[in-house]
């Protein structure tokens, strides 16, 4: 599979972490983005920009390569971004499932990943909270 076969932006729909334990509201990561300053972008060559902007704060970006296969995408995200994909929850590597959408030319990604994270890290409103197990849910879908 090549890289340009998933080569564009991609906008998020749902960006949230569902903690197990129910007592412990989610984390719906995509509330506190600028929309419009966060996206992914995937390169024909094999790189990719995570561009984002939490609410009055700075853009910033994660960046690295990514490799496609029939049914997922890859991130490897570069060295010394682990405190970037810390704050948006997410973990090394990046895997996305493609999903085919029928009249489109590009596929959409999903991921549901199992992991323990560290919500105080994220947000004030979870301080004191120790880490907690959860599914981490994103949804992208092709930029018109």
């Amino acid at each position: 599979m090549l890289p340009e076969e998933v080569a564009g932006t991609y906008d998020f729909d749902r960006f949230e972490f569902v903690p197990s334990a129910s007592a412990i509201q989610p984390a719906v990561v995509l509330d506190t983005l600028v929309a419009e300053n966060t996206f992914l972008r995937l390169t024909s060559g094999g790189q990719f920009l995570l561009n984002y902007q939490f609410q009055n704060g700075p853009e910033s970006l994660i960046s690295g390569n990514f490799s496609v296969s029939a049914n997922r995408v890859e991130l490897q995200p570069s060295a010394g971004s682990e405190a970037r994909l810390t704050s948006l929850l997410l973990e090394a590597p990046i895997l996305l499932t493609r999903v085919p959408v029928s009249g489109q030319s590009r596929d959409s990604f999903n991921m549901e990943n199992s992991q323990t994270v560290d919500l105080s890290v994220y947000s004030g409103r979870y301080e004191g909270l120790p880490p907690v197990p959860g599914i981490l849910f994103l949804d992208l879908s092709p930029r018109n």
